[in-house]
């Protein structure tokens, strides 16, 4: 599974457990399309933490600042490299 395919997922599995089925793609803006909340936002953290491995404390300022699923992925690409 490559980067992209592991955020959509862990958006998916987020939004999920606290708003039901609701579809997933690169384009899908994060708080608007899915209603996600800031306690959402943490979980979606610590989903991506888990999943790739990855401490993602230096990089909140960026996570929040992530419009849409694409942006997300893109930073998270970024978060990988530097690993």
């Amino acid at each position: 599974m490559n980067i992209k395919e592991t955020v959509i997922m862990c958006c998916k599995e987020v939004i999920e457990k606290s708003k039901g089925n609701i579809e997933v793609d690169m384009d899908t803006v994060i708080s608007r399309d899915t209603g996600i909340d800031s306690l959402g936002i943490v979980n979606l953290v610590l989903e991506l933490e888990d999943k790739f491995g990855v401490e993602l404390d230096n990089y909140l300022a960026d996570i929040r600042k992530c419009e849409t699923v694409r942006d997300l992925a893109g930073v998270m690409t970024g978060v990988i490299e530097k690993e």
